[in-house]
């Protein structure tokens, strides 16, 4: 099960919530002395304004979308060849009622398996599934992308690994059940944005990936020409999603780094 701690601690470094503790800070020292506060609170709504805006939000966001490419299906790759194509979950959407079976896929997660799908069907490669029930669901986030696999693509998911709460434990159980079936390099789908804290965590498991990126991040004409220099939901949505996938990359490479090599130090003879 996932720490719900470290959730809240990331939802108040990352816009908006940066912004209000860093506004809320800004009222209280304007009780003392009160250019000072008054200062931080105008930055504080300047910033605010500023990563409102669709084409700031592109800009941050594009500059993680941009560190893998697109897949060129058919292209050569180096050796050895891929053994298969895992798909990472993306949450859930709960109590679906519409489909009148409790939860379902999110459609962040049905974005990734139509990709994932597309994929299998260029290349024949089995699929593995990973997510599991991050805040003790009775059913794992696998489990619902199988259902949505086999009902909405027809297609049977080889492997569902349904343990995982985190993007490194994606990593790390599918590792385990990878290296039983012999199969050393994959390819890994999730969300354009998400995929360089998602390579790190595959390679730094041991997993030798490459990356099928999806879900890229477009802006239409209205955004690129006239409302792009407006203030949304939408361009503060891109720009703190941006903001949460660098943190927690560096998270990731603070916390799950492999401990450098420690030189052993002969000592010194004693006279």
């Amino acid at each position: 099960m996932v720490e719900v701690a470290p959730k809240i601690e990331a939802l108040l470094l990352i816009p908006p919530g940066i912004i209000i503790v860093v506004a809320l800070l800004g009222f209280l020292i304007q009780i003392r002395w009160m250019l000072v506060g008054s200062l931080i609170v105008v930055l504080s709504v300047a910033a605010l304004l500023v990563l409102s805006l669709p084409l700031t939000g592109y800009q941050f966001i594009h500059d993680l979308e941009s560190r893998f490419p697109p897949l060129k299906i058919g292209a050569s790759q180096e050796a050895p060849a891929p053994g298969a194509i895992v798909v990472l979950g993306a949450g859930r959407y709960t109590d679906a009622v519409e489909f009148g079976e409790g939860d379902s896929v999110s459609s962040a997660a049905l974005e990734r398996l139509r990709y994932a799908v597309y994929l299998h069907r260029a290349t024949h490669l089995p699929i593995l599934i990973s997510g599991g029930s991050p805040y003790g669901e009775n059913v794992s986030e696998a489990e619902l992308m199988k259902i949505s696999l086999t009902r909405d693509f027809q297609v049977e998911p080889k492997w569902v690994e349904n343990k995982s709460a985190t993007t490194f434990e994606n990593a790390k159980f599918s590792k385990a059940i990878l290296s039983e079936a012999g199969i050393k390099r994959v390819y890994l789908v999730t969300h354009a944005s998400h995929m360089p804290r998602a390579v790190w965590a595959f390679e730094n498991a041991g997993v030798n990936t490459i990356p099928a990126p999806m879900g890229f991040t477009t802006l239409n004409k209205e955004d690129r020409q006239t409302l792009g220099y407006f203030p949304s939901a939408y361009g503060l949505q891109l720009s703190s999603r941006a903001w949460r996938e660098r943190l927690g990359l560096f998270w990731y490479q603070r916390k799950y780094a492999a401990p450098a090599a420690v030189e052993e130090k002969t000592p010194a003879a004693v006279h």
